[in-house]
C-alpha cells in the first residue's frame, strides 16, 4: 500500500485529493512550529491534523491528547485512550493542568468542529431545528463557550458544509466569535474555517473566502453559504496535500480513521473501526 491510498474511499470531487485528506493537510497547516495544541478523542480529523504537523512542518509543537504529551503512536492508539500510550509518551498532563494552561495561555489552538457557524465565527454545539421543526439535542456546551475566549488562536472546522450549517443566524449561541481581551491577554477568537468545500478567513470586517478546493467553484461555495461571504480578486485553488503529508498521514493512518467526520466515507470508515475493534477483542 502506497502513501496517500491507504483503504478504499471516494475520491475528493472532480477526481481531487480525498476530503479527509484535503481536510487533514489544509488543518496540519494552522498549526505553527511551536504551538501546544489540545485535541480531544471525538475529533480524530483534527487529532490525525495535529499529529501530521508534528511530522512534517511543525516539528517543534506539542500534541496534548488524553493527557499524553505528543504520543509516538498512531491515530489507532491515540483514539483507544490513555492506557494505550503508556510508555509511548514523555509524560501525562492532568486534565486540571490541562485547563489552568488554557486559561494562562500556554496552550495557544484549539480546533473546534461546531454544528452551526455563523460569519462572526461564533459556534452552536447544544441544539439545531430539523426541516420538520423538531430540536436535536447536541452534545452541549461543554468549555465551547470559554474556548474562543481564552486561546490565542482558534480554527473551526465543518465537514458539511451547507447553508444550514454556515449560516445567518444561529439556532443556538454556544460559544461567541470574535477577538476579546481580559487581564493582559488577549485573544483572536476563531479566525479560520476549513470547510469540505472551501477555507474561509474570519476577519473584523466579516468573513471572506480564501481559497476553494478542488472540484468546487467561488458561485458553488457562495450558493452553499447562509451568511454573507466576501468574495475579493480571484479565488486559488486549495492546495492539495504534498508527498510528505500523506506519506505522514499514512504512517499515523492506515486505516484512514480521520474519514470518521466527512460525510463522503464515514460509514465505511466507522465499520472498518469495528472490526479493528472486533479483531483485538477476538485477539485478546
Amino acid at each position: 500500500m502506497s502513501a496517500g491510498e491507504g483503504p478504499s474511499a471516494p475520491e475528493g470531487r472532480s477526481g481531487g485529493p480525498r476530503t479527509c485528506d484535503l481536510l487533514a493537510a489544509v488543518l496540519a497547516r494552522q498549526v505553527r512550529d511551536g504551538d501546544v495544541i489540545g485535541v480531544g478523542l471525538g475529533t480524530p480529523l483534527a487529532l490525525c491534523a495535529a499529529l501530521v504537523s508534528l511530522r512534517t512542518h511543525a516539528p517543534s509543537a506539542e500534541v496534548l491528547v488524553a493527557g499524553a504529551v505528543s504520543p509516538d503512536a498512531d491515530l489507532l492508539s491515540c483514539m483507544r485512550g490513555a492506557a494505550a500510550m503508556v510508555g509511548r509518551t514523555a509524560g501525562f498532563v492532568p486534565h486540571l493542568e490541562t485547563m489552568d494552561m488554557a486559561e494562562r495561555q500556554a496552550m495557544t489552538l484549539q480546533f473546534l468542529r461546531p454544528a452551526q457557524v455563523d460569519g462572526e465565527g461564533s459556534v452552536n454545539t447544544s441544539r439545531v431545528a430539523g426541516p420538520d421543526g423538531r430540536v436535536l439535542r447536541m452534545p452541549g456546551g461543554l468549555a465551547t463557550a470559554d474556548v474562543p475566549r481564552l486561546m490565542p488562536r482558534v480554527v473551526l472546522y465543518h465537514t458539511d458544509h451547507r447553508p444550514r450549517s454556515l449560516v445567518a443566524r444561529l439556532d443556538a449561541l454556544t460559544g461567541r466569535g470574535g477577538a476579546s481581551e481580559r487581564g493582559g491577554f488577549r485573544s483572536a477568537g476563531p479566525t479560520v474555517l476549513v470547510t469540505d468545500r472551501c477555507v474561509i478567513a474570519v476577519e473584523p470586517g466579516g468573513p471572506r473566502l480564501v481559497t476553494v478546493h478542488p472540484g468546487e467553484s467561488v458561485e458553488g461555495v457562495v450558493a452553499a453559504t447562509a451568511f454573507a461571504l466576501r468574495v475579493e480578486g480571484e479565488i486559488p485553488e486549495t492546495e492539495p496535500p504534498t508527498a510528505a503529508e500523506l506519506a505522514a498521514m499514512e504512517q499515523l493512518d492506515p486505516h484512514v480513521l480521520r474519514a470518521l467526520e466527512t460525510r463522503d466515507a464515514r460509514a465505511e470508515a466507522a465499520a472498518r473501526l469495528i472490526r479493528l475493534l472486533q479483531e483485538e477483542t477476538t485477539h485478546a
